[in-house]
């Protein structure tokens, strides 16, 4: 985990990177809402060259679980992903959804932070290493 969430590197390279981070985060409960690539759409100083997809997940498990009978934390607790081509590489990388709530206190909110940052982190391990399945 660093400041802004998690990452795994993947030698193997961008499309393997892909298939693995698709089929981790299914694996760990999430669903994919949207992809966006945007490889070459990020300036001269990105490469022309360079593979990015951003991804939108949702992990129902975590996100149905109410906080009070009017708000559900689906709305507050995006999850977001992303792979980037590095050279013969690919960086996987999760925001900490602990960033999308404003410092949770003890009791729903903050369970529902640990069970997401659970599942992402899992995710990512199976990200780096497929056996762990």
């Amino acid at each position: 985990m660093t400041d802004y969430g998690y990452s795994v590197e993947v030698p193997e390279g961008y499309d393997e990177a892909v298939v693995r981070a698709r089929m981790a985060l299914r694996a760990h409960g999430f669903s994919i809402l949207s992809e966006m690539h945007v490889g070459g759409m990020l300036g001269p100083q990105a490469g022309t060259e360079r593979q990015y997809l951003f991804m939108g997940v949702w992990n129902s498990a975590v996100s149905q679980r109410r906080l009070d009978e009017e708000l559900q934390v689906a709305v507050h607790l995006p999850c977001n992903v992303v792979v980037q081509e590095s050279g013969a590489r690919a960086l996987v990388a999760a925001l900490d959804p602990a960033d999308a709530v404003e410092a949770p206190e003890p009791g729903a909110a903050a369970a529902v932070v640990e069970e997401a940052r659970g599942a992402l982190a899992g995710a990512l391990r199976m990200v780096a290493d497929p056996a762990t399945a």
